[in-house]
Parts: structure tokens; C-alpha cells; sequence
């Protein structure tokens, strides 16, 4: 990969290490490794599980090893680095660029703190004994959280479900298993009538495929614009369909990233800086879809601002059309709602993924998290690295794993956590999705209160902590 400077050096570390040494992946406990050592009571005393081996993860079992205590992870993948592992389950594809920039305030350079955080994690698989504790191919099927005692029990099985699933309970559960995982298609009108190909983003992957080929990208988020990056070389015709209003942006307004620029203009120009943002990307070649052209400003709570350098110069000279929502296709025909038309041999969509839940049923996720990671109606169960339903990226992942880390070994219970984190008025700022991602004061504000959080001492009473020496798991 190429897209941010870490995603190579996870790649090598994860899957080769370094010249010469064992794969770090080849030495890792998979589900057998786990049912053998339940059989024989090895694992009877780990408290504490962490759910998905991938940044997030990683992350939070660092920050609560360094706080003596006593996670084991289960990853589902072959290996652990979540989407930036080189497996076939990724839905990340080897050229990804755009897209994986969206994961990222735009002003943090490549090879920045995420990057830093990322090799920290690596060093301690490696290192210091976060391998025995990482179990892969190992598949949580089912999290059945309890009101009353605290925790949830945790149905286990092998990726492949060839053996028998085990049933543990633990006293704190960290989701950290992501989202990226199932396309969430759209119902396309005629789509059993359409005779080409419709296909999701995530299997944009062998280019070749898409030669000469007549394509319309549905969607104007930055997954669209990386597709048709990556298309628009290669394909006989390319189309664009969006059905919200967006304003196709270059990465640098004024010099600076746009998120920087953006949060400059606003600390500058508190009730007009839409319509600085507006003037700003209109000097700078940005072009609306779908937005009031008298109206003279960009409204950031409802129109979605997309940076894409690569194709501002093919729409802006309408070799790659823009186009309003799809109405409905037939055969390779492909009809919009403003009623004009055109062909196709393939439809890409790049709408998403939907967001599943591996709680058992009736246990709903909540929209909000006290602290932005704790349930707040199940005590012991956390949530970390979900962006789409929490306002959680990668780059705060570190924050959340501390503050989870933190809380569990201080044995804060939620009311503990509500109080350490309510004279931070302004943290939740950072659950507030953008149309273009987050502003770098949001992260800046999470990350501060977490910060002060962790450092102060336990609200009211201390309550029993969930820490002890640290036991190894590899014999």
C-alpha cells in the first residue's frame, strides 16, 4: 500500500517482520490454541477480552498492559492489523490512496502519531508478550452482555466453525472489531433487469477488469472519488451520480489542508465563515452538486465536502459527468431522476457498509457512549475504533484505549466514568461527523479530555481494581 506512510511498515512488520525472522503471524495462538488451554485451565483467570486484533485493539491491550493488566485478544482474520492486514476478508484494496486519507485529519502528516502508535503496537506483539495473548482466527460469535453482574459472556469459535464454539464469560468486554466488514448495497430499481455488472466498492480491486468498460460510480463520498481515480485511466466512460449535495474540494485551500483552513476561517470569521469557505473553494476550483448556486456559502452541517485532486480537473472538464441520483436501470441503461440517461456496463457503488452488532438481541448499541466508549447501560462493556456510529477514528484510538485502560484498572464503575469526564464540556464534540471528516479541535478537545481524565484520581469511592501481575500465555 501506498496510502499513509505507516500502512507499509504495518504491512512488513504484521506479515514478514523483519529480513530474515519468523512471521510474526506464524507464531500467534489460533482457536485450537485456545480450546486446548481452556481444556487444561490455563485460561481460567483473564478477565478482561478485547475483540478484533486491529489498530483499536492493539492499542487499548497496549495501554492496559502498561497498566498490569490482564487482556487476551481474539481476532477473526489469519493475522492481526484489522483492514491493514494482508488478508482476503480486507476490504481494503492494495492501492488504496483516498480513502484511507479519509481515516485521517487531513493536516496530520503521513508518517505522523498514528503512525508512531501503530509501530508501538507492533513492538509490543513482538516484544513484550502481547503475541501469547492474541489469538486469531478466532471468531466471537455472539456478546450477551449482563445488567446486573457486569461483563458478558462470550461465545467463541474458530474462523472456520469446524469445531465446537466455547462459551466464556468475562468481566470486561472491549469491542473493538470495526465496521468495515459487510457492503451495504443499494436497492437499485431494474437491478434483476440490468445486464452488466453491479458491483460494491470493496471489489474495486484488479483494475483490468474495468477496461474499456462503461462505468458509472454511484456515490460522492472520498471512497466514489478514489474508484474513480483509480477508473477514470482505464475505463471507455465514466459517470457520476450523487444524491446529496457535495462540493468537490482540493486537498489545499490557501496553502493549507482544507480541514485547517476551514477551522481557521471559522476562528476568524465566527457567523460568515460559510460563506468564506464558499468564496475560499470557488477561488480555489471546487465544484458544487446539487447545492443553491445563489445561496453564496457552504453549509458544513448539511452538504458533504469532498477532497479529491484527482478528478476536480476530469469533472470540472466535463469528461466525467456529473449526475443526480439513480432512478432506475434496465438492461445497460441507466436512468436518473432528472430524466436524462445513459449507458453502462458496470455500476459501482460506494455506499457504505452497514453496521453490524454482535450483541446478543435486545442489547442494543446506543447512539451515545458515556466517554465515548463505555455502554451506558451495561457496566463492562466498552467500544473503541467505530467511526461511523461514535465519531471514533483511527487517529483517537490510542485516547480511547487509554481511557478504557485507565477506567478498568482505577475499577471505575459509570458513574465514576460520567463524573471524571463532565467537567470537559466540549468532549463530545468529537462524536460530531463532518461532512468531510472531523476538525482538528474536535480531536484536539477528546484527546485533552482524556488527557486530564486519565491523570485524575478515581471519583468517590475506589472500587476493587481489575489489575494483577500479568500472566504469559505462550506455554
Amino acid at each position: 500500500m501506498r496510502a499513509i506512510g505507516f500502512t507499509g511498515r504495518l504491512h512488513d512488520a504484521l506479515c514478514h517482520g523483519p529480513r530474515g525472522a519468523v512471521p510474526v503471524s506464524a507464531a500467534l495462538p489460533t482457536f485450537a490454541d485456545l480450546a486446548a488451554r481452556v481444556a487444561g485451565g490455563a485460561l481460567n483467570r483473564p478477565r478482561i477480552a478485547i475483540i478484533g486484533a486491529g489498530s483499536s485493539g492493539l492499542a487499548c491491550a497496549t495501554e492496559m498492559l502498561q497498566r498490569g493488566l490482564d487482556p487476551v485478544l481474539f481476532e477473526a482474520r489469519s493475522q492481526p492489523g484489522g483492514l491493514w492486514g494482508k488478508d482476503p476478508l480486507s476490504t481494503i484494496y492494495p492501492d488504496l490512496v483516498q480513502n484511507a486519507a479519509s481515516q485521517l485529519p487531513l493536516s496530520r502528516p503521513e508518517a505522523g502519531s498514528w503512525a508512531a502508535y501503530t509501530e508501538q503496537c507492533l513492538d509490543t506483539i513482538k516484544r513484550q508478550g502481547l503475541a501469547s495473548r492474541i489469538f486469531t482466527s478466532t471468531k466471537v460469535l455472539c456478546v450477551t452482555p449482563s445488567l446486573h453482574s457486569g461483563g458478558a459472556d462470550l461465545l467463541i469459535a474458530s474462523a472456520d466453525q469446524a469445531a465446537p464454539p466455547l462459551l466464556r464469560h468475562f468481566e470486561q468486554v472491549v469491542y473493538a472489531g470495526g465496521l468495515y466488514h459487510t457492503p451495504q448495497m443499494p436497492d437499485i430499481a431494474g437491478a434483476a433487469d440490468f445486464t452488466g455488472r453491479i458491483i460494491h466498492s470493496s471489489d474495486v480491486r484488479d483494475i483490468s477488469r474495468f477496461a474499456g468498460q462503461r462505468v458509472l460510480i454511484v456515490g460522492l463520498g472520498n471512497t466514489a472519488m478514489e474508484c474513480a481515480a483509480r477508473l477514470f485511466p482505464v475505463a471507455q466512460q465514466l459517470v457520476l451520480s450523487g444524491r446529496s449535495p457535495t462540493w468537490l474540494v482540493p486537498r489545499l485551500i490557501y496553502g493549507s489542508p482544507i480541514d485547517v483552513a476551514t477551522r481557521a476561517l471559522k476562528d476568524a470569521y465566527r457567523h460568515s465563515y460559510q460563506a468564506r469557505l464558499w468564496e475560499a473553494c470557488r477561488v480555489h476550483g471546487a465544484i458544487g452538486h446539487a447545492v443553491d448556486p445563489s445561496s453564496h456559502e457552504i453549509d458544513v452541517g448539511r452538504q458533504r465536502i469532498t477532497v479529491s485532486d484527482a478528478m476536480l480537473g476530469p469533472v470540472r472538464s466535463g469528461m466525467v459527468p456529473l449526475r443526480p441520483a439513480l432512478a432506475h436501470v434496465a438492461e445497460r441503461s441507466v436512468h436518473f431522476v432528472d430524466g436524462s440517461s445513459c449507458d453502462a456496463d458496470v455500476i459501482v457503488c460506494c455506499t457504505g457498509y452497514q453496521s453490524q452488532s454482535i450483541l446478543a438481541e435486545g442489547s442494543e448499541v446506543p447512539q451515545q457512549l458515556v466517554g465515548n466508549v463505555l455502554h451506558a447501560r451495561y457496566p463492562g462493556l466498552w467500544f473503541t475504533g467505530a467511526p461511523a456510529l461514535w465519531g471514533s477514528p483511527a487517529p483517537i484510538a490510542k485516547k480511547q484505549g487509554r481511557l478504557i485502560a485507565h477506567a478498568i484498572a482505577a475499577g471505575w464503575n459509570r458513574e465514576d466514568l460520567t463524573q471524571a469526564v463532565r467537567p470537559h464540556a466540549n468532549y463530545d464534540k468529537a462524536a460530531t461527523r463532518l461532512p468531510f471528516g472531523f476538525e482538528v479541535a474536535d480531536f484536539s478537545g477528546y484527546a485533552h479530555m482524556v488527557d486530564e481524565a486519565s491523570a485524575s484520581a478515581v471519583p468517590g469511592d475506589a472500587h476493587a481494581p481489575l489489575a494483577g501481575s500479568p500472566v504469559n500465555y505462550a506455554g
